[in-house]
């Protein structure tokens, strides 16, 4: 969402956004790639230390897939660091730099995300490491989308309280590639 004083038309560029007028101009609301659950507030708030717009009721929408992508295994053991405080130890005891084993590394960490799910109170971070889970897919290279769909999908699967946290938080998009190129039997059902 931006400000502007009418000056410039922003649908020239494109893109689709909405206008509203404001108190303070004219607000351009991208129609595309946000999600809106009613009812959504725009608030304009004054701290000392910042002064900002909050939003209630908006947030962005996934990225849509565009393919395969581009982040490898190191990029992802970066990425794994910020839900899994054993990420980097986890590293080294996979070969680290020299010999690394991705494949054993992220079936390693979906079942510690695994056994979570079990626990009612950790299932947060379960559905976080869901959430990787389809980010792997989404940026991930061909080596990444091999993990994904051969070491990291089958182990969450397998666990009767994992995959209903990967059934309630993965992105239909995610969910219709599971469906087509899961396996002969569906990524998501139980055997």
């Amino acid at each position: 969402m931006s400000f502007t004083d009418g000056s410039r038309e922003l649908n020239e560029e494109g893109a689709k956004y909405s206008l509203d007028e404001t108190l303070l101009g004219r607000a351009w609301i991208p129609l595309e790639g946000l999600i809106l659950t009613p009812p959504v507030r725009v608030r304009y708030e004054k701290h000392p230390w910042i002064e900002a717009f909050e939003f209630d009721g908006v947030r962005a929408a996934p990225a849509k897939r565009k393919g395969i992508g581009t982040k490898g295994a190191k990029g992802f053991v970066r990425s794994l660091s910020t839900i899994y405080s054993g990420a980097y130890d986890d590293y080294r005891t996979f070969g680290g730099d020299e010999n690394f084993d991705a494949a054993g590394y992220f079936r390693h960490a979906a079942e510690h995300f695994a056994r979570m799910a079990e626990d009612d109170g950790r299932r947060k971070m379960a559905a976080k490491f869901c959430g990787f889970a389809e980010n792997m897919w989404r940026e991930g290279d061909r080596e990444m989308l091999d993990i994904c769909m051969d070491a990291v999908i089958p182990v969450l699967k397998e666990n009767v309280y994992m995959r209903a946290v990967l059934d309630d938080t993965i992105t239909e998009e995610f969910r219709k590639y599971l469906e087509v190129n899961g396996s002969a039997n569906n990524i998501l059902e139980a055997n």
